[in-house]
């Protein structure tokens, strides 16, 4: 069997809410650089032959790559039909089912996938992610920690590990993973997300937007460090500076319906309500069926508050 390979990509952890001091997530929201970043990394290798298994293990991930997960269900379907043992095969399908939604189903998969190789860590690493993306975060924790058990140079397991130790309140630990990530791959934005993260929750607040604004430095497009940067500044009383922070957000990310409504919210708070009413329309415009967004216009409109 091919080792499996894995090739870096960066990493964008959005729509995360509370920012700061709540675990908690609507179902429609995932860590969703967390998520799509080890999918898209935990790669086989395959190219393709003769007509064997190595094509259609080749042909899932061409799928996998396109975001056609249902035919690369298919394809390592029909390598699992061929080699039941087929450990890429195995990891292809969880990634595939995960990658369609199908969380539970992908777990399940990945429980036949470490029962038949259970000295496999990416499989432990996607199951930690699958696992944190559905708040699962104790069990989550322990995915990680044997996946770290196999393999400790990995700096997505780390960060990750970091994710789910802050889901169960250990920030400290959450901070030193984190840390560890950052050693192994210092410009990895997830791992300074959950650091300064990490860090506000035991009171260092300098240090926290330290990390965070290294977080958006290295990627801009980190939507949730700015939310989380403009929190930062609101609870200071610095209403001002959290403007411009969201601001300079969306000169990145002009598409992002979260910075359009914390922009028209901070404005709002700002009484600069002409304005509010504006970037309230842009994010409904992006998403029509927020009801929060319709009713705070409304009440921009006749000058009541919520």
């Amino acid at each position: 069997m091919r080792a499996i390979m894995l090739v870096w990509c960066g990493l964008l952890l959005v729509i995360i809410p509370s920012a700061l001091c709540d675990n908690s997530s609507p179902p429609e929201s995932i860590d969703k650089g967390l998520f799509t970043g080890v999918l898209n990394t935990l790669t086989t290798g395959y190219s393709g032959s003769d007509g064997t298994a190595d094509d259609l293990l080749a042909e899932g991930e061409r799928f996998l790559l396109n975001g056609s997960f249902s035919e690369a269900t298919r394809a390592f379907d029909q390598v699992l039909q061929a080699d039941p043992d087929s450990s890429p095969g195995w990891l292809g399908l969880a990634r595939a089912q995960s990658g369609a939604g199908e969380q539970e189903q992908a777990l399940i998969s990945l429980e036949e996938f470490l029962f038949r190789h259970p000295d496999e860590w990416q499989g432990y690493l996607l199951q930690g992610t699958i696992l944190t993306s559905l708040q699962k975060y104790p069990d989550a924790v322990a995915s990680y920690e044997k996946a770290l058990e196999l393999n400790t140079t990995d700096a997505l397991a780390w960060a990750g590990y970091g994710a789910a130790l802050y889901g169960t309140g250990s920030y400290e630990d959450a901070r030193d993973a984190c840390q560890q990530s950052l050693s192994l791959r210092p410009d990895l934005p997830s791992a300074h997300y959950w650091e300064g993260k990490s860090l506000f929750m035991l009171g260092d607040e300098t240090g926290a937007l330290s990390s965070l604004n290294h977080t958006v430095s290295i990627d801009p497009g980190f939507i949730e460090a700015y939310l989380v940067i403009s929190d930062l500044y609101e609870r200071s009383g610095k209403g001002d500076d959290a403007l411009v922070v969201i601001t300079t957000g969306l000169i990145a990310n002009p598409s992002s319906f979260l910075l359009w409504k914390e922009k028209g919210r901070l404005l709002e708070d700002l009484n600069r309500r002409t304005e509010a009413h504006h970037a309230y329309e842009q994010a409904l415009s992006l998403n029509p069926n927020d009801s929060e967004i319709r009713q705070r216009l409304t009440n921009i409109s006749d000058g009541s508050e919520l």
